[in-house]
């Protein structure tokens, strides 16, 4: 082994022996983490502890693996309840680590809380993944852009509404890029199959859920200016928050 390389291992190692202090992570990822601006890394973790949710969502983690067995991503995706707690329980030592995981990894989360159901000290990682999707849309993170992007109508519709889906939105014109490649093929005979459908609900019904009376959609946007939200999406979907603002402004909710 070339010396060079073997002193930059050694060098890894803390007094345990442990790579990171035995935090979780690979060799790439502490060290992609560190490129990244310290200000913003110790924000978020100043942020993450002082979120009123915190003292109810993490409390210290056993290494027992309950949450990642019960975990449905973990099944499909690389991702691991037991991970987020760990990270988080070592934040102040290690931001870097936690800024990364937020960066790239929280998004593969479905906010199902079965890991929070079956964790003996009563940790909720799902809740604490919640807290950090949050702050990464406030800080308009690059990694956060993409991952929200694809979802940009359905999170307008959600701020001018309040619903998040509608009939409409299903069907093989004007497709929205929400709903993947594959849309187009699977839509292509929804109309025979919603004839087929022996409700009501599905006939006539197409845009209704875009009617919002105006002094609901004026209260809405109200909620929303005064909680913060379209600041914080203006940071990472600037054309969302613009047409949310647009509809404000036309339901005289400026």
């Amino acid at each position: 082994m070339d010396s060079r390389y073997a002193a930059k291992l050694l060098s890894r190692l803390g007094e345990d022996g442990w790579h990171y202090g035995g935090l979780p992570g690979l060799q790439w990822e502490a060290e992609n983490a560190r490129e990244g601006d310290r200000k913003t890394m110790l924000q978020v973790v100043e942020e993450l502890r002082n979120d009123v949710r915190f003292e109810e969502f993490y409390h210290a983690c056993i290494n027992c693996g309950n949450c990642t067995s019960m975990c449905p991503p973990f099944r499909l995706v690389d991702f691991e309840p037991r991970i987020v707690v760990q990270k988080v329980m070592h934040s102040k030592d290690e931001p870097e680590l936690l800024y990364q995981m937020m960066d790239q990894y929280i998004w593969s989360c479905f906010q199902c809380y079965s890991c929070w159901e079956v964790c003996p000290a009563h940790n909720n990682p799902g809740g604490l993944v919640a807290i950090l999707k949050e702050i990464a849309v406030r800080h308009g993170l690059q990694s956060t852009k993409k991952a929200l992007e694809p979802y940009s109508k359905i999170l307008y519709k959600i701020m001018t509404t309040g619903t998040q889906i509608t009939p409409d939105m299903h069907t093989t014109i004007a497709l929205f890029k929400d709903w993947g490649p594959h849309k187009a093929e699977l839509a292509k005979d929804i109309r025979v199959e919603r004839a087929a459908v022996p409700v009501e609900s599905m006939a006539g019904v197409m845009d209704r859920s875009w009617r919002v009376e105006k002094d609901t959609m004026r209260e809405l946007m109200v909620i929303q200016k005064e909680a913060g939200v379209v600041d914080a999406v203006s940071h990472t979907l600037k054309d969302v928050a613009d047409m949310v603002d647009d509809t404000a402004k036309e339901a005289g909710a400026e």
